[in-house]
């Protein structure tokens, strides 16, 4: 199994290569982006798994290098041992050789001593076989230890001839391991810089797809009374909710990362309206509230500032109170001074049901309505029949829109409190599409989150998004 896998990377890098694997620049031509998204992250999924499985190989492989390099170590070891052992012998034998040689110069050097002379010599015929038996112990003792000396020294030239080979196996090996080892690290320099290069085309086809938007800084309470309306800086916020207060009027909370110069008319904290602008970590804006809610604010740490108490808020004498309070964000200075960023897709990656309106009744008296547009890839903003429109007679698109069905019980004054902490069902159109799905909140800081029906979570593209809390179907 191993060797299949090691033969698949090594293919695979050949391939990568030799410029036939696969081609980033191709994906450049596609004429879906999302498409093209996909398949560059296929791609990088691709060498990732292909980069893990060479990692795990490399480890192996330098694990066996490991066990070989501690191998040849003790290999050495032995030579070295063997050798000095061989240098014992050979001293030994040198030495034997040298002393038998002396004894047998010597004896030649005297005249030696002849078999004749041994047997003349003798006293009688048991001498003589004394003699005889003595010589030949004498001769087969020279022949034995000759043979000997022969046969050691034949061993040592034997041994030193396979420590030589041993010796260059092992630095045969050593060549081969220090190989392999560049090999590997080419390997992996290869693939990933394949990776990088997949990496840097994905960066920049989401960014021929997708946005980056500045996270909000502020959360202004807007009035939506029909004396309110036409309201300022509703066109300039990033997210608005519209929510039900008493008499089954409506409200919003605006978000804001850009900062409008007028922005306005300013109304009160609502619990609810607190919970959401909390979970957003923005500066709540608000013209007061009830003792409790402000209570609410106080405890909760959520960062604050009250119009009726705080500089840099006035009244437009053009319009009558309460509808009438104004701030300019671009000056307040109470908003977070880090907000942070989020890259947003421009368009979405699955496909839902045809979704070109949506219409919904707060009232009998109030209507709101999306028409889709589809050069302007959004859903122009509709009250009672007309289009929304800012005071600066700015036409309200919306990129996002999202129905968040809560439960509206209500107090023992006939407050309405919408229940945002929970989990529901919701409803998310986008692109002229619908789908359907629930939403979770699961304590008052916490993020509302909203998932399609298979319970992956949605991703909010590029542009304004309004979400509609109101009463289950």
């Amino acid at each position: 199994m191993k060797r299949k896998i090691t033969c698949f990377i090594l293919i695979t890098l050949l391939l990568l290569a030799t410029g036939t694997g696969l081609n980033l620049a191709v994906y450049g031509n596609t004429e879906d982006p999302l498409q093209e998204v996909d398949e560059l992250k296929d791609e990088i999924a691709e060498y990732e798994e292909t980069i893990r499985l060479l990692n795990e190989d490399i480890e192996m492989r330098l694990q066996r290098l490991e066990e070989l390099e501690k191998e040849l170590a003790a290999i050495e070891k032995e030579l070295a041992d063997t050798e000095a052992e061989m240098i014992r012998a050979q001293e030994s034998l040198d030495d034997t050789t040298k002393r038998f040689g002396g004894r047998v110069r010597s004896s030649y050097m005297k005249g030696g001593t002849s078999y004749l002379e041994v047997l003349l010599a003798a006293d009688n015929f048991g001498d003589l076989i004394i003699r005889l038996a003595y010589m030949q112990r004498i001769s087969d003792h020279d022949a034995a230890l000759i043979s000997a000396l022969r046969e050691d020294q034949q061993n040592i030239e034997e041994q030193y001839l396979a420590m030589e080979e041993q010796r260059k196996n092992i630095e045969d090996r050593r060549f081969q391991m220090e190989a392999e080892r560049k090999n590997l690290q080419e390997q992996q320099q290869a693939l990933m810089a394949l990776l990088e290069a997949s990496q840097e085309e994905l960066e920049a086809a989401l960014a021929r797809i997708s946005q980056t938007e500045t996270n909000p800084s502020y959360g202004v309470v807007l009035d939506n009374h029909p004396n309110a309306r036409p309201q300022h800086g509703l066109a300039q916020a990033s997210l608005v909710y519209e929510y039900e207060v008493e008499g089954r009027a409506t409200r919003y909370l605006a978000l804001f990362h850009e900062l409008p110069n007028k922005v306005g008319p300013i109304r009160s904290a609502r619990e609810h309206s607190i919970m959401l602008a909390w979970e957003h970590n923005v500066n709540l804006v608000t013209a007061g509230g009830r003792r409790a809610n402000i209570q609410r604010i106080n405890d909760w740490g959520v960062s604050y500032t009250n119009a009726l108490t705080r500089s840099g808020f006035y009244r437009d004498s053009a319009r009558r109170a309460p509808h009438n309070l104004y701030t300019n964000l671009s000056t307040l200075n109470q908003g977070t001074s880090s907000p942070g960023t989020v890259l947003r897709p421009k368009y979405i990656s699955r496909q839902g049901t045809p979704g070109n309106s949506v219409t919904l009744e707060y009232t009998s008296n109030y209507r709101v309505a999306y028409q889709y547009d589809r050069e302007q890839e959004a859903y122009r903003r509709m009250i009672n029949g007309n289009v929304h429109r800012d005071a600066t007679g700015e036409a309200l698109w919306a990129r996002n829109i999202i129905i968040q069905y809560v439960d509206h019980p209500t107090d023992l004054r006939g407050r309405t409190n919408p229940q945002v902490v929970g989990k529901g069902s919701m409803d998310y159109y986008v692109l002229g599409q619908h789908f359907s799905g629930s939403w979770q909140k699961d304590s008052r800081s916490g993020a509302t989150r909203f998932y399609y029906e298979d319970g992956q979570e949605i991703e909010r593209i590029h542009g304004q998004t309004w979400i509609q809390i109101t009463r289950p179907k």
